[in-house]
């Protein structure tokens, strides 16, 4: 009875441990994605919703990235490329540009009036 116990008390702590430290991992994933996102809005001066490689001179964050990123070799990345990016390098699924998010439609339902 007691060889259960502790069979079972050291499986609750494997796995308390496994659950540990899978959380860090997912965080950073989390944070890289805010911060490539963030960046991305930044460096795109012109607002135009596309980073050109002449807005990433002298970034050493994201411009060494900027040929993973830019998917089709077209000389800019979009959102959605940002978006592929972030799903295959930290498998985290972002917010198209076509769909709104929680926050955006919020925001838009309330500059309209719409309660829903």
């Amino acid at each position: 009875m007691k060889a259960t116990a502790s069979y079972a008390m050291a499986l609750a702590l494997l796995a308390i441990a496994g659950y540990a430290s899978a959380d860090p991992r997912s965080d950073y994933y989390q944070r890289a994605a805010t911060r490539d996102t963030d960046a991305f809005h930044a460096l795109d001066v012109n607002h135009d919703g596309v980073v050109e490689q002449s807005e990433i001179v002298g970034d050493n964050d994201f411009g060494p990235r900027f040929q993973d990123m830019d998917r089709n070799h077209d000389g800019v990345v979009t959102e959605a490329e940002l978006a592929v990016y972030i799903q295959e390098h930290y498998g985290i699924a972002m917010a198209s540009a076509d769909k709104a998010s929680m926050v955006t439609q919020h925001i838009a339902d309330a500059a309209t009036g719409d309660r829903g």
